[in-house]
């Protein structure tokens, strides 16, 4: 329980009998004692007693670092194509995101595509004292004229967006409208040429390829490259790649040669099971969104379109018409769409990737907890929050154990962010960051729903204190 007592700083506290993950692959069974002073840990041990500073005794539940999510689109809200949300709504729910994620664990986020005014918005909100994790950015995320989100794909429901990047004056261009924003970690290019097998998008040129990379090096940012393809896949490696935002691998495995390239580069996944592919199935197991779970921390109205059938006709009509190669008609691919077992064939696509994430686990390829939540207004359910949860959750059921699945969630995305200095586990001098459950994610990480309280630099709020800030 938590004892208030009158001290002058909010953010210092007295953790008492707390089971700790800390993080680092080890697991304190006798309980520890976490000091935390203007936010940082100050110190850890069995037996500590500090007079006059509030003290929150966790009775033995299990205390670990909060969780990160290393693939988010902060703009975007769930349905709100189908809705037709104002821009006062769009914006009303969006600073409920920010909320839902400390409700549910995740203090720190990085958005994976977001326009320069939506970056600065965010960044004067948190400044100003609005609640919500810690945000970092990639930007510019760069796209090819005609390709892949060009052409009013993201829709204006997305919100303020940016221009294809096609000539080097478009790339300085880019960069320029981001100059001055310090929390941006990396840039993003895309090469995507359409979503199933054929293509409907062109790529970037090599020319441009080279342009970006030579741009991001001069700012000393490294390249996260979306690619679901294999082809895709082996341009992003020619380019350096840091990190995939994306696991890919729908179709085909990984090839031996693959993974030991991305080995001996260095390169992360960030894994984005939930979205497109396991939050898709919702469509099919609409019991889901009855979880009480999701009623404290989603809207009702973003609930409601989840369910509505008319919504997901919508949204499949709105897919196939934006992802059609430009040879076949539209009126031919939903034809086609109603002749296939769509439901079997993302369970099949589910299915490839997570046995490739669990293959570049156990190739020794540095796994990262990532959702792409929201990515596209269009999508229904891809909420941000909750989704963060049920990634990790699927990670298990990969086959990758929970302390590794833990690490990728907290330790290794603070790494690839180059914040392992600020967070990620918990030891004396990084920020307080951390969560308390009450059941063991160890033996079954769906205990991280079982969340008692989120602690942001020092300041500790129950799930649903978090909601009402």
């Amino acid at each position: 329980m938590m004892n208030d007592m009158h001290t002058e700083k909010s953010n210092t506290l007295l953790i008492k009998n707390a089971r700790l993950i800390d993080g680092l692959g080890s697991v304190h069974r006798e309980f520890q004692s976490i000091y935390i002073q203007d936010g940082k840990i100050a110190a850890i041990d069995r037996e500590l007693d500090i007079k006059d500073v509030r003290r929150l005794d966790v009775g033995g539940t299990t205390l670990m670092p909060g969780l990160i999510d290393a693939h988010v689109h902060l703009q975007s809200v769930p349905g709100s194509v189908f809705r037709k949300d104002s821009e006062e709504t769009l914006q009303k729910y969006r600073y409920h995101q920010l909320r839902a994620y400390l409700a549910c664990g995740v203090t720190t986020v990085l958005d994976n595509a977001i326009s320069a005014p939506m970056l600065r918005m965010f960044n004067d909100y948190l400044a100003s004292g609005g609640t919500g994790p810690r945000l970092y950015a990639l930007a510019p995320a760069f796209y090819p004229p005609s390709g892949y989100l060009d052409n009013n794909m993201l829709t204006s429901y997305w919100g303020p967006q940016w221009g294809p990047a096609g000539s080097q004056e478009d790339i300085d261009r880019l960069f320029a409208d981001y100059e001055g924003i310090a929390n941006i970690v990396g840039v993003k290019a895309m090469l995507e040429s359409g979503f199933g097998k054929s293509s409907a998008w062109p790529l970037h040129s090599q020319q441009i390829r080279d342009i970006i990379v030579a741009e991001a090096q001069k700012r000393d940012l490294p390249i996260y490259i979306h690619a679901y393809k294999q082809k895709e896949q082996a341009i992003g490696l020619d380019m350096g790649v840091y990190t995939f935002a994306h696991s890919g691998f729908i179709f085909k495995q990984p090839s031996k040669k693959f993974l030991d390239r991305m080995k001996q580069q260095g390169t992360y996944v960030t894994t984005t099971l939930s979205c497109t592919l396991d939050q898709m199935l919702v469509n099919f197991e609409l019991e889901r969104l009855d979880d009480d779970f999701l009623k404290l921390r989603v809207p009702g109205e973003l609930l409601a379109t989840a369910r509505n059938l008319d919504a997901w006709d919508a949204y499949y009509d709105t897919f196939f018409s934006v992802s059609s190669p430009k040879w076949m008609p539209v009126f031919i691919m939903k034809k086609l769409f109603k002749w296939m077992n769509v439901e079997k064939m993302i369970r099949a696509s589910l299915a490839n990737a997570s046995r490739a994430v669990l293959t570049m686990h156990q190739a020794g390829i540095p796994i990262v907890v990532g959702t792409d939540a929201s990515n596209w207004p269009v999508f229904l359910n891809f909420f941000h929050g909750p989704s963060t949860l049920r990634e990790i959750e699927l990670l298990g059921r990969a086959g990758m154990a929970p302390m590794d699945v833990i690490s990728s969630a907290t330790r290794i995305p603070a790494k690839m962010m180059g914040l392992q200095n600020l967070i990620g586990t918990v030891e004396v001098g990084k920020q307080a960051d951390l969560i308390v459950v009450h059941d063991d994610p160890l033996e079954d990480l769906t205990a991280l729903r079982s969340l008692m309280w989120t602690i942001k630099a020092g300041e500790a709020y129950t799930p649903e204190e978090w909601m009402q800030l």
